[in-house]
């Protein structure tokens, strides 16, 4: 069992208009993403997220919009500054969560 692991927890918290918002992370130092937590207010709220790296290339991204809270386990390497995106949101209200990375 490795030793010695820290997790990172990484807040979202943003209102979309026009059914978008961005948010930055701060600068991480290169880890493993585990975690993605995204809530709209209301559970019947469709939408995208798109999380791009600092070169702008795209680490994730869902392919089929995503209905209430959003839970997925993942691996992705991550570093640098990040930039989390939700778009094609069905309604214009506050979103929460965060994403935990492992270093």
């Amino acid at each position: 069992m490795p030793a010695n692991i820290v997790h990172n927890e990484i807040a979202i918290l943003g209102t979309t208009s026009g059914g978008t918002f961005s948010q930055n992370t701060d600068k991480l130092v290169s880890g493993i993403l585990r975690l993605i937590v995204l809530k709209p207010a209301t559970n019947s709220t469709t939408y995208r997220l798109t999380i791009t790296d600092s070169k702008n290339n795209e680490i994730y991204y869902n392919e089929t919009p995503v209905t209430g809270t959003l839970r997925e386990q993942v691996a992705i390497p991550i570093k640098d500054v990040n930039t989390i995106t939700v778009s094609s949101a069905s309604e214009d209200e506050l979103f929460t969560g965060k994403m935990v990375s492992e270093e």
